[in-house]
This record gives structure tokens, sequence and C-alpha cells, in this order.
């Protein structure tokens, strides 16, 4: 995998590219104090026992506890290590555990577990016996330890040595734990370029490549003893992403259309309650007869429309709309691509059914707001719909409040700012109803060139 890294004025600009296709990007800014993994010294604030639910101050805001600890005994004004295990989400507080974790390169501490386990990825019974027979004699059972994927094969020394760094950072979080009075930030598990990359799930750094060599060294140092980063590169240029063409590819993921190929393509729509992906075969010309030639073009959709559930960082439920297919087989056929696809994403994703009608429902982790959520907001001009009134309706309503205007007023001059394009159908509405109630309309139109920004992504 490589990641492009632009560091922006107001915010910095990350990518991941994966078989020389665009398969991840965020915008970070240093207003994004809340991350996943930070430990806070907090304070409870209120509990409610029905619930088995906390609120508590963590200093910078307050954050909503409930996980499979037990609150039974905890009361208002306690002192907890807490982690972030979910930023807030909207008008959500963030949801905090008392389960921390610590990650390194090779393994996963849990100061509060007791046993050592295994990634599921490692099949090697008998290599797992031996690593765990070496960590129970050199580092005991005090603390929970889960080894990685990565760790696979690498000596017994090594994996000692990434355990012990984790044990150094424990023991300072419990220092700075008992230091002062307030609230506050204990420790950050990685900053939001950290989470970003962690989140695509890379064995490895192929490329990593920044606009600022402060930032690419400060990345380097921070991520050397997690994961290995083979090509470091920096590029003396502003706007990397314009440098690298990514800011086309980026424009794209506001659009709702997605062209495939073969006359392929994808309609994305998102609402409140789920996100909808529908599949076009527009004039794709197979000749396999319809049942293979839907699987065919089906498989072929599948692959881009994980690629834009990753890239938009759509989650909750997901549906997709394929082509319809008959036979069980070819629908086991795309669960399994799909199921597939899913596994190279860094949240936790499933394929819950395909319906006879072929709509697949994808239920994918929720961790914060989607792409949109982040970086749209409501058109003023159509409060969110995404469309207009039609020129007979708006008009229409125009006459009636300047009629309402006329009758109880001795105005007879107004002056109107109209959001539609001036045309000769306009002008004519307009003439009927300067006429009609013998007024004189002074209208400013909204000119479409100035809604239209071509900014850098």
């Amino acid at each position: 995998m490589d990641f492009i890294i632009e560091k922006g004025k107001a915010f910095d600009k990350l990518a991941c590219i994966s078989d020389e296709k665009l398969m991840r990007v965020d915008f970070v800014s240093s207003s994004d104090s809340i991350t996943e993994g930070n430990i806070y010294r907090s304070t409870v604030k209120k509990i409610n026992q029905n619930l088995n639910s906390a609120i508590v101050d963590l200093g910078i805001c307050e954050g909503y506890l409930q996980d499979n600890y037990s609150l039974v005994g905890l009361k208002k004004g306690d002192e907890l290590l807490l982690q972030v295990k979910r930023p807030g989400i909207k008008n959500k507080m963030p949801k905090l555990t008392r389960e921390l974790s610590l990650m390194g390169r090779y393994c996963v501490m849990f100061p509060y577990g007791k046993d050592i386990n295994f990634s599921n990825k490692i099949e090697d019974d008998s290599w797992k016996l031996e690593t765990k027979a070496y960590l129970k004699q050199s580092i005991g059972t005090s603390v929970g330890i889960v080894i990685r994927t990565l760790a696979y094969k690498v000596s017994e020394n090594e994996i000692k040595n990434d355990i012990d760094k984790l044990f150094d950072i424990w023991n300072e979080i419990e220092k700075q734990s008992k230091l002062g009075l307030n609230n506050k930030l204990i420790y950050t598990q990685y900053d939001p370029i950290e989470q970003f990359i962690f989140k695509s799930n890379p064995e490895s750094i192929d490329k990593l490549i920044c606009n600022d060599k402060q930032l690419l060294k400060h990345i380097e140092n921070s991520l050397k003893s997690k994961i290995q980063i083979i090509t470091p590169t920096f590029i003396d240029t502003e706007f990397l992403f314009d440098y690298l063409k990514l800011t086309s590819q980026i424009r794209n993921l506001f659009q709702k259309k997605v062209e495939v190929n073969n006359n392929i393509s994808l309609f994305v729509e998102s609402t409140e309650a789920c996100h909808i992906i529908d599949v076009n075969s527009g004039n794709a010309n197979y000749k396999l007869g319809f049942e293979k030639n839907a699987l065919e073009i089906n498989l072929i959709a599948a692959d881009e429309a994980v690629r834009q559930i990753l890239l938009r960082d759509l989650s909750g439920i997901i549906l997709i709309d394929f082509m319809d297919m008959k036979e069980n087989q070819n629908k086991i056929k795309l669960i399994n691509k799909v199921t597939e696809l899913l596994k190279k994403d860094g949240k936790k994703s499933s394929v819950t059914s395909i319906t006879e009608l072929g709509i697949m429902q994808i239920i994918r982790k929720r961790d914060k707001e989607n792409i949109y959520e982040r970086y749209t907001k409501s058109c003023p001009l159509c409060d969110g719909l995404g469309k207009v009134l039609t020129d007979e309706l708006y008009f229409n309503q125009l006459f009636i409040e300047l009629s309402n205007a006329t009758k109880h007023t001795n105005q007879k001059q107004f002056k109107i700012k109209i959001p539609y394009i001036l045309n000769e159908k306009i002008k004519q509405y307009l003439h009927d109803i300067e006429n009609e109630l013998k007024i004189t309309i002074e209208a400013e139109f909204i000119d479409v060139k100035n809604l239209t920004l071509k900014a850098h992504f």
C-alpha cells in the first residue's frame, strides 16, 4: 500500500492507494482532538444503573461509558482511566471503555488482562505453543497480550522487546495518571494520521509520500516500531494531491454516479437510515445469456461497490441493488466475492443476506460520520433536499406572498432575490405577476457560475 500525506494550512489530506487505485481518503485538522485510542483520566459525573452506564468528565468534554465491566460499586466522583473506543458522532458523546489496550508492532497489550492469545490469522499451532511458553516464562501473565499477525515467524526476542516497550508506556501512563488534579489526556495511542494508516490494515507501507519534511520524519519515527516503511519520499510542492492527480478522483466522491467499465455504473445514495448502491448495467454488451450476464456484471460491480464503501466510509446498513439472479450458486458466488473484498476493511463488517430481487445487505461498523456528513452541509436553497421547487410552484407561491403584501401595505416596488436562472420563461412569470398586481419587481438572480468553485480538495 502507498500513503500520500499533503500538509496543508487548514488541514492535512490523507490518501491510501492500493494496486494504483485510490482506496481511502480523509482530511484531518488540529481541531480533531478526540481520537480513538486516547486514554484520559476522568471523573464519574452520573451513573445510570438501569442502563449499566455512566457519564464521565474527560476535561475536554464529557464521554459515555458502557462496556462489559460492571458499574456496581462505582459512584459519582470516582476517578477512572478510560480509553476512547469511538469518537463522538454528530451530537453523540465519545464512547469510552475501561478495557485499555496499547498497540505495538507485533503485540497488543491489555494492562488489565491476564492471558496470552494470538491473531486468528496465525494458524501454526506449534509456533503458537512455543511462543506462548517463552512469553509466559519471560514476562509472566500479569497483563493480557495478543500476538499480531505481523509477529509470525519473527524472533522471540523481537516480540519480547516489543512487549517491553509497551510495559514502559504503561508504566508512564500510570505515573502521569497520578500527577495533578484535573481530568486530562494521559496518552495518545496514535495521532489521526497514524489512525488513518492503521485503519487501512497494511502489512507494510510501500511508499510514504509527503510534502513536508518535518511531518514525514515525525511519521517515520512514530511508525517505525509498529510497521515497516519501505520508501519514504519527500515531494516539494504545496498541492501534492494535484501533483499526483488525486484531486479529480476525490471530487468524484461527492457525485452520485460512478462509472465502472463496460458501460456499467453505480448510483450511490445516502439517507439517515441507510446507504443504497444501485448497479446499472447500461448498454453492457454480453452474449452469455441473462443469468451468466447478470453474474458477470455483478462480479465486476462488486469490486467498485466495496471500493466506494471504503472511500466514502459508508457504515451502518448498506444495501446494494445488484442485477437479479435466479440460481442460488450464483448468489453464493457474489456473496463470497463481497465477503472476501471486505476482509481488506479495517472495520468490522459482514454480508447478512441477498434477497430474491438481488438486494444485498451489508452491516458495517459505524465509528464516525461518513464523508458526506463530515465534509458537506445542507444547501441553503433546497434545505438539503437536493431539489428545488419547479418554476410553476415557486412563482405561484411568490404571487401569493406579493399579493398579500400589496393588500396590507401601499408598497408598489419590491426587490426580490430569486434562486433560479434567468430565462424567457422566468421573465414571463415576473411580467404576469407585475401586470396582475400592478407592481414593479426588481429581481436579483443567482449566477450559477458563482456557485461553482474548483477548490483544492
